[in-house]
């Protein structure tokens, strides 16, 4: 028997699976701290996949400096090995994570096993050569991220399902951990792009074409399309992101107090308002898609539009002390 089991920690966030899986693989590790304060700031709303995301969402395993990361297109596995099994086996043998689109249609943990066709990532982090079992972290838990397993089989039908002529679907990709000596807090990055989410800056992007709107901008879209169509159910994902970036955030202004010498504690107090007012607003989200009842929607608006106007006069006053 073949047992093997790559480290992984909790994570940081974890609102899409590309998040969970980056710090799950380095959220041990102190060093990254400061690459995730610098980061993570900027959120950006695409219209024609009708999704927020933290802003470089697509560009983030290539520019992790703490991750090596190598794409392997579907065709080079299929002219080398057997099957995609026995390339993932031989990629965690290595040291390597594996993440890849697979069809949850096949996966038994997913809702949409059998029912639905759904792509979808999923981060491989072992396996058992015994009871023919990967190890993996996926979304599944009603869009928690969460560790189990699946066979061997439902990862090779589930990938070999997806037919469509898009490398993005098809190709694979191995992380690994890659010590980087040096990387340190940059402040005028954490204000400009504090300030960029502020005023709702466009981010200039030469790799990206779709139409989005950014920063409190795009928070604030997710009201008007309450607004719109009080028929359809808030997206989840949307507003466990809005809490997940309070809740970095809020781990950022303490950093910056702690390591940096950032005055004024009441900083993070402040913003511990901000952060229990989006855990409410998320939470109120998930009863409304329950009941329906339209109460919800109208303080979910309203604690939103609060929630924003207190975070502009903490995130602003933090950008003077930084200054400072």
């Amino acid at each position: 028997m073949v047992k093997i089991e790559l480290p992984i920690q909790d994570t940081i966030i974890n609102t899409f699976n590309v998040y969970g899986s980056i710090s799950s693989i380095l959220s041990n590790n102190k060093k990254c701290l400061p690459w995730f304060f610098n980061n993570f700031i900027q959120i950006r709303y695409v219209y024609d996949w009708d999704t927020f995301f933290f802003d470089n969402h697509h560009l983030l395993l290539e520019n992790c400096p703490w991750l090596n990361h190598h794409i392997v297109p579907r065709f080079v596995i299929e002219s080398k090995w057997n099957s995609i099994v026995d390339f993932i086996i031989d990629s965690l043998k290595l040291g390597h994570y594996v993440y890849l689109f697979v069809d949850r249609y096949f996966i038994s943990a997913s809702k949409a096993y059998l029912k639905r066709s759904h792509l979808h990532e999923i981060f491989i982090y072992g396996f058992n050569s015994e009871s023919k079992k990967f190890l993996i972290a996926e979304n599944l838990s009603d869009g928690k991220y969460i560790q189990t397993e699946c066979t061997f089989e439902e990862i090779a039908q589930g990938h070999n399902a997806i037919k469509l002529n898009n490398q993005f679907f098809l190709n694979i990709h191995l992380l690994s951990k890659k010590e980087e000596e040096e990387y340190t807090l940059n402040l005028p990055q954490i204000t400009m792009s504090i300030e960029n989410y502020l005023n709702s800056v466009i981010t200039l992007d030469v790799s990206f074409k779709e139409k989005t709107l950014f920063g409190q901008n795009a928070i604030l879209f997710s009201v008007d399309k309450m607004i719109d169509d009080e028929t359809k159910l808030l997206d989840k994902r949307a507003f466990h992101l809005f809490f997940e970036h309070k809740k970095l955030m809020l781990s950022r202004i303490n950093y910056l107090i702690h390591e940096n010498g950032l005055k004024y504690e009441h900083l993070s107090e402040d913003y511990k308002n901000i952060v229990r007012r989006f855990e409410i607003i998320k939470n109120m989200t998930l009863k409304y898609n329950l009941t329906k009842n339209q109460n919800f929607l109208s303080r979910i608006r309203d604690q939103i539009l609060d929630g924003l106007y207190e975070e502009k006069l903490v995130l602003n006053e933090m950008i003077k002390l930084i200054s400072k």
